[in-house]
């Protein structure tokens, strides 16, 4: 526990598993697109994302806590960051801009993150192959940034910089999954109690506002497969899975399929039409990726320690 443990070679269990990771994403924020236009507010779907994996995983969660107790504090933070902070900004961000610009935002620059910080904080190489896909991911996101900076009046500008700050947030979370080592059950688990403890903190303040219990169930269940079931449970599950088969830096990079997954199913399922700007930013951001994906079948074992804070 607690050290950095490089980035292995790629199995089919990786890979499959973050292939399912690419298409709850890609619901995920379809279902945070439609939310922001319904009556839910942000803490009702939250709640609906995090409630119901909690109260799942709270027995394996009091049975593994002597495993989870020596867990750093500031690791154990870099987790929680992955949560409520993350969800909010997110849901933010839907609300002001399509869901294809989140695609492309969060998880088209976590791998900028998530190997930033690797190389910064844990000495992690960086391969050219990898270092050269960054660059072009760098250049589909200007490309993006840029379109919607010149218009101004839509707004987008403010949900980019809540998709920027959320993606930002993840690489915490994706970093500090690898670093502490726990299994992707455990770490779900952990997630969704410490951001239900959280979101019934904010609710007893009254700083959030939920409107859940005046809704429909037929205006609920949609939100709930997508948000509990699949965000929630099966999609942090088959994450950690693929960050401990693949790597943090590799599940990222290959995360950034989830731009051109959510370009689609906005345009076939919410009839949300790219711009020429947008459409040239999404393609260039997804050929990034195929670049920074980039696996050698050999690679050294790797392994720096962390330093000691």
């Amino acid at each position: 526990m607690d050290q950095y443990r490089g980035e292995p070679a790629v199995t089919a269990c990786g890979l499959v598993a973050i292939a399912v990771t690419l298409l709850i994403w890609t619901g995920f924020l379809l279902s945070l697109r439609t939310g922001s236009q319904s009556a839910l507010t942000p803490t009702d779907l939250a709640l609906m994302r995090f409630g119901l994996p909690a109260l799942l995983f709270a027995p394996l969660l009091i049975r593994r806590w002597p495993q989870i107790r020596p867990i750093r504090p500031h690791y154990a933070l870099m987790l929680i960051l992955g949560g409520l902070p993350f969800f909010y900004l997110i849901a933010l961000g839907c609300s002001y801009a399509p869901a294809a610009h989140a695609g492309a935002l969060v998880p088209g620059t976590a791998p900028l993150f998530v190997t930033a910080l690797a190389v910064l904080l844990f000495r992690e190489p960086l391969p050219r192959q990898r270092l050269l896909g960054l660059g072009v991911i760098v250049a589909g996101i200007a490309v993006l940034l840029g379109g919607s900076l010149l218009y101004l009046a839509n707004g987008y500008w403010r949900g980019h910089l809540a998709f920027l700050g959320a993606s930002l947030l993840w690489a915490f979370y994706t970093l500090g999954l690898r670093v502490i080592g726990i299994g992707a059950l455990e770490a779900t688990a952990l997630l969704s109690a410490g951001s239900l403890l959280g979101l019934m903190v904010l609710l007893t303040g009254g700083w959030v506002d939920s409107n859940l219990t005046a809704i429909a169930w037929s205006g609920l269940w949609p939100y709930l497969l997508t948000q509990g079931l699949g965000a929630g449970i099966i999609g942090g599950f088959t994450y950690g899975v693929a960050i401990r088969e693949l790597g943090a830096e590799k599940t990222a990079a290959l995360g950034s399929f989830t731009p051109a997954l959510a370009a689609l199913a906005a345009t076939l399922l919410l009839d949300e039409r790219l711009s020429a700007s947008a459409l040239v930013g999404v393609l260039t951001i997804t050929l990034g990726v195929l670049l920074a994906s980039h696996v050698r079948r050999r690679q050294a074992s790797i392994e720096p320690r962390l330093e000691q804070h």
